[in-house]
């Protein structure tokens, strides 16, 4: 595996997550099996919130397997304790004391005495894989590893081993601790990262989550009062030993609300006029105890109905180690049916990951699985790339169109967008490795991080988060694999294209950017002459004049392309290798009867060299290692090395040489030597007499002080040297004919496939795909007749991304991976040869936006979304509207449905903007809805095409929701096509007319282009809450088409959802009940511009408008100073800023001190705002 090597230096650890619970499953259909793996998974809580999410309904029956997987094994072994109080008899009653161990620094005595309990039970349990697998918790709980299971045991071990300690050293050890506690805490004056937890309601957060904050760390526990009660003494272990040491290490950022969906302790409930700004930091903390409690329950439950002897609904796998290794070593045994595996466990780890084969091994009856059709990154690409996370993910990745990749991403620049991240073009990117974020192509999401942009604007934070489903390109068309879609790109763009993504990486020297050379599989879906396209790279990037420092890394570069059996550059062939070496024959070589194209070159740092350069090194932070070759007139690097505390012993001479590295488990607290090792072409070896080889530090401006004082090389050694080097023709530790030698065989070249495949046309800079092509033979009879007799074909739009040739009565349709715009397709016709070359170009330009962006597909049986996520509306809190005063986010967060761009076209425009209208229709909706629009909401909404009497469709809605996983609102809405009120129901509809009066319904006016979209949409919003199954007669299947119909006279929805759960409905409206048999529920959410295409949350913007702006940021406690923090007996009692009124101060002092920070947010009120059409 080729990716860089970072010093363990400024380091800490992460125990509990810093992002709200999202469930895993919302993107698959309601009974599709969930194979879920967590890369980085960190604590659990997308696990109890999943498990939670899928209690109920189509899904109570899935079952769930996560795979999780971390490089810091303390997260491990934290989480295989919650799960297995879970598991354990009456875990419902311990919920107090289980949150206490896996939230809070210091425990009372009850709930540090369980812990230990289960600590004692667990290294008991956990001698060897088969005891722990033939124990309680086995059959359900898994590890993927026997070293996984060796370094947990290890863990649970010291945390047992703090209650042996002496009255002196447990005394010594507390006193350490709590030091530890306090220097760990932030020590900025404002820290507000849990507010991101409230979503929409995040701005009335604010100054909460900073009280908070100090609250938990300066008593270690999760308060709402300051002071930490006298029995909670104990510190808690498991904060105590992690990968940076025995020692509390927790990162500073970390915050327990972040995990938990504030929203809720916000947004007032139905039945209560409470307005967001009067909610306590102890509603907070509670709430985040019920939703704690809750999904642990449901845990439990799930957990105590299951059998041991019987197939588990659901299991958990667990893995200590790296994510991208692990996923490379997934894709390895799937292909090879092997349970050894080439890849090694963690960069610093010299031992290579080798599965359970009770759960991996080819025989196994129910194997554990090795493809996903859900994979979370969490914010590995922060770390690792995206580019690096796609390349190793995507061959893990379930072919179907439900199959998900989430990555997230809290990026400190703004400038660090999504095509920087990709080192490219989005769509190119997209095309090269077969995945793409599904939003991008409809150009709009549900999930809302409106409130990240508005907070970092107006309050200068450094973070922005941004989650994003990839999913495989073209899949909203039909079921593709990597093959199925092939695209042919001439190898002069491909090669340009190439370039583009080189030179990106390198142009900051970003460490997140640099590839990772594994096995290509995403680019074996491309068609070309790869042979000119390696070649003319190659000679792009000798003769590039823009990089400074790319082309040290040119030799790795080629070395990394052959040992993933991609390409191999001239100089490099065997040929040419063996005929250096017998013209020069360096003194290295003199034992080598021949040589291979690639060496493993192996350096021993010695200790007492190391040992004193730990300091700097530890002060620069994590700064990237690497390996030059150096001599009189050349230097190569190389920053795909191997690091390992260990000792190393060889054997044999010459090209015999092998050697064996002990890993110390003690690593850089330990005694032993630091060995490095990297594979070269060989023939660098030869090129000078004298090479040195020389373990360094990347230079970087983080770098810079470390290069002033001391220099950026660690340890520098002669080649002939074979105290500290050793030249093998095999790594250390591999044995012949290993899996590594299977792994370089099975790499193979991109092949071709049959079958018809677009050919690609990019712009004049490489950068930008324009245009498909495709050719097709016309064999079909009439088509032939019509084609030869001189009939012109005719291009027609089928759906975002297909077309369709017709002649005559017959038609071809072509599929695209993206969407195509057939208004502009041309057509080059052979009527003798009997083909057609169709040229089509891409619509991928902002608002150029189909009716059918709304894609449901047919998958198993079922049916699956492309671009809007499953919602659980019996699980989204209802909150109540009855007090306009309370819905002061309401507004701003809708109207952020548009980005900059969109506000500013005016209203009359109706052309490429039916996205734009289809948001407008939407923010009518919810203005309306929620009574700030008029007061009153409607009865219901008529939706109809402008200047037409017809109604097309009326929507009922019973409740607004908070959809807390999405950070936004939904409407629980339930429709009824206009087909429902036919003459023969005549009788029915009578009873109800006099309710809807004009007064009582509102009607939502649009353009037909925009009334096909809300047509495609009210088949997703059905589909996307939908508790009942599809009938066997079931429309979609029996006419074959999803809408059913685009005919404002006809129901586009199938009838099985149709009177299904209609209680509420009629609870809602019981002078409606009538209409009960007739209408479907469905789940209506705004839909949300892309933050990493275009700008959005322009606050003066939303002022322009006349749109009520967020309230100012102290507003969230009326009655707390906004300054000091202390609490007012009532909101009378406390001073009123004279011009927002909204921030209350204890005195004028406290005014005058808070102005400063105040006045950028102070905003005199608003007249009511009135949301228009």
């Amino acid at each position: 595996m080729a990716h860089p090597v970072l010093w363990r230096g400024k380091t800490f650890f992460y125990p509990i997550g810093n992002t709200s619970a999202v469930c895993l499953t919302q993107d698959l259909c309601p009974t599709e099996k969930a194979d879920v793996l967590l890369l980085a998974c960190g604590d659990p809580r997308h696990i109890l919130y999943t498990v939670y999410a899928n209690g109920t309904g189509l899904q109570a029956s899935r079952k769930l397997d996560f795979t999780c997987c971390d490089l810091e094994s303390a997260v491990i072994a934290r989480n295989v304790i919650l799960f297995t109080l879970l598991a354990d008899e009456g875990a419902v009653e311990k919920v107090p004391q289980i949150w206490n161990i896996f939230f809070h620094f210091f425990l009372d005595k009850a709930s540090h005495d369980l812990l230990i309990s289960q600590c004692r039970r667990l290294v008991e349990l956990s001698s060897d894989l088969d005891s722990w697998n033939n124990g309680p918790y086995g059959h359900f709980l898994r590890m993927c590893t026997s070293d996984t299971l060796a370094e947990l045991r290890r863990l649970w071990q010291l945390y047992v081993k703090t209650t042996t300690y002496s009255p002196s050293e447990t005394k010594a050890s507390e006193s350490a601790y709590a030091a530890d506690v306090k220097a760990s805490k932030a020590q900025f004056e404002f820290v507000f990262t849990a507010s991101r937890a409230a979503g929409p309601l995040s701005m009335y957060m604010l100054k909460m989550a900073g009280v908070h904050y100090n609250i938990f760390w300066e008593t270690g526990i999760c308060s709402a009062v300051s002071t930490r009660p006298s029995e909670v003494s104990h510190p808690n272990p498991t904060f105590a030993y992690s990968m940076v040491g025995d020692k509390f290490a927790v990162h500073y950022g970390t915050d327990i609300l972040s995990c938990f969906h504030l929203a809720e302790a916000i947004a007032p409930a139905v039945g209560s006029s409470r307005c967001p700004g009067q909610f306590t930091l102890k509603d907070v903390v509670n709430v985040c105890k019920t939703q704690f409690s809750r999904w642990c329950a449901s845990v439990s439950k799930a957990l105590g109905s299951q059998n041991p002897s019987s197939s588990s609904l659901l299991v958990i796998r667990c893995f200590v180690g790296d994510a991208l290794s692990l996923c490379q070593a997934l894709g390895y045994s799937s292909t090879t049916k092997s349970t050894s595996t080439p890849f090694p466990v963690a960069p610093w780890k010299s031992a290579c990951i080798t599965f359970d084969p009770n759960a991996y091994g080819s025989s196994t009856q129910s194997p554990a699985p090795t493809t996903f059709n859900v994979i979370d990154t969490s914010n590995l690409l922060d770390y690792a790339g995206v580019l690096n996370i796609i390349a190793v993910a995507s061959p893990i990745l379930q072919r179907t169109p439900s199959a998900t990749l989430y990555t997230e991403s809290l990026s400190s620049s703004p400038d660090d967008t999504l095509a920087n991240q990709l080192c490219g073009d989005i769509a190119t990117v997209g095309l090269l490795l077969g995945l793409i974020p599904a939003c991008f192509i409809s150009q709009f999401t549900n999930r809302s991080n409106m409130h990240e942009h508005i907070v970092r604007r107006s309050l200068d934070a450094t973070q922005n988060h941004e989650r994003l489903a990839w999913k495989f390109i073209g899949g909203a068309e039909k079921l593709l694999t990597d093959l199925d879609c092939p695209i042919d790109i001439a190898p002069e763009q491909l090669a340009g294209v190439f370039l583009n993504i080189y030179l990106n990486m390198f142009s900051h020297e970003n460490v997140a950017r640099r590839l990772t050379l594994t096995k290509l599989s995403g680019i074996r879906r491309v068609i070309t002459d790869w042979g000119s396209t390696m070649n003319m790279l190659h000679r792009k990037i000798q003769n590039d004049k823009t990089l400074i420092t790319g082309r040290n890394f040119y030799q790795d570069l080629c070395c990394q392309l052959h040992l993933v059996g991609v390409f191999d550059v001239d100089w490099l062939s065997l040929q040419k290798v063996q005929e250096v070496h017998r013209v020069r024959r360096p003194f290295v070589f003199r034992d080598w009867k021949t040589l291979p194209q690639m060496l493993c070159v192996v350096l021993v740092v010695p200790r007492d060299h190391l040992q004193p350069l730990l300091p700097d090194l530890d002060e620069t932070g994590t700064p990237v290692l690497q390996c030059d070759l150096r001599g009189v007139a050349t230097q190569n690097a190389f920053s795909a090395i191997n690091t390992v505390f260990g000792t190393i012993s060889t054997s044999g001479q010459g090209d015999r040489k092998t050697a064996t590295i002990k890993e110390d488990t003690t690593g850089r607290y330990g005694t032993s030597p630091l060995v490095v090792w990297f594979w070269v072409p060989s023939i660098v070896l030869m090129n000078e007499c004298r090479l040195s080889v020389v373990l360094s530090v990347l230079s970087t401006p983080a770098t810079g002080t470390l290069a002033t004082k001391r220099g950026l090389d660690i340890f520098r050694a002669d080649l002939g040297d074979e105290k500290f080097i050793h030249i093998l023709r095999q790594r250390p530790n591999a044995a012949p004919g290993g899996p590594e030698e299977k792994n370089m065989q099975i790499s193979g070249h991109p092949m071709k496939t049959s079958g018809v495949c677009a050919f690609v046309t990019l712009d004049k800079e490489y950068k930008t795909p324009l245009s498909f092509t495709t050719r097709v033979d016309i064999v079909e009879p009439e088509m032939k007749a019509s084609l030869t007799s001189g009939a012109t074909p005719t291009v027609n739009q089928v759906s975002m991304h297909s077309i369709a040739i017709v002649l005559g009565d017959k038609s071809l349709k072509f599929p695209f991976p993206l969407p195509s715009d057939a208004k502009k397709a041309k057509l080059r016709i052979a009527r003798k040869s009997l083909y057609i070359e169709i040229i089509v170009p891409l619509k991928l330009n902002l608002g150029e936006t189909d009716s059918d962006m709304f894609p449901v597909i047919s998958h198993g049986g079922d049916l699956a979304l492309w671009n809007m996520h499953r919602v659980n509306l019996d699980q989204c809190m209802p909150f109540s509207i009855a007090d306009k005063k309370a819905l002061g986010w309401v507004n701003p967060h809708v109207s952020l449905m548009m980005s900059d761009r969109e506000r500013r076209i005016p209203n009359g425009l109706t052309t490429g903007t039916t996205l734009l209208g289809v948001k407008r229709s939407l923010h009518f909706i919810f203005g309306h809805a929620s009574g700030l629009a008029e007061g009153k909401p409607p009865l219901c909404f008529a939706l109809q095409v402008n200047e037409e009497s017809e109604i097309f469709v009326v929507i009922y809605i019973t409740d607004l929701r908070l959809d807390v996983g999405s950070h936004t609102m939904v409407a629980d809405a339930w429709v009824m096509p206009s087909s429902s009120c036919s003459s023969d129901k005549a009788e029915d509809f009578s009873q109800i007319c006099t309710y809807l009066k004009p007064g009582n319904v509102k009607m939502v006016g649009m353009g037909d282009e925009e009334r096909k979209a809300w047509m495609h949409l009210l088949v997703a919003a059905t589909e996307r809450c939908r508790t009942w199954e599809h009938k066997t007669n079931c429309e979609y299947r029996v006419q074959g088409a999803i809408p059913l119909t685009l005919d404002p006279d006809e129901d586009p929805i199938c009838s099985c959802g149709a009177g299904v759960g209609t209680e509420s409905f009629v609870k809602k409206y019981p002078m409606l009940r009538p209409l009960a048999p007739f209408v479907t529920r469905s789940v209506i959410s705004p839909l949300f511009a892309l933050s990493y295409v275009e700008k959005v949350g322009n606050l003066e913007d939303i002022i322009a408008l006349n749109v009520q702006p967020m309230p100012a940021p102290a507003a969230v406690v009326r009655n707390m100073c906004a300054a000091c923090g202390k609490e007012g007996g009532d909101s009378g009692s406390l001073l009123v800023c004279s011009r927002c009124k909204d921030v209350r101060y204890c005195s004028q002092d406290c005014q005058r001190e808070d102005w400063k920070g105040h006045k950028k947010s102070c905003v005199a009120p608003l007249s009511e705002a009135i949301i228009h059409q």
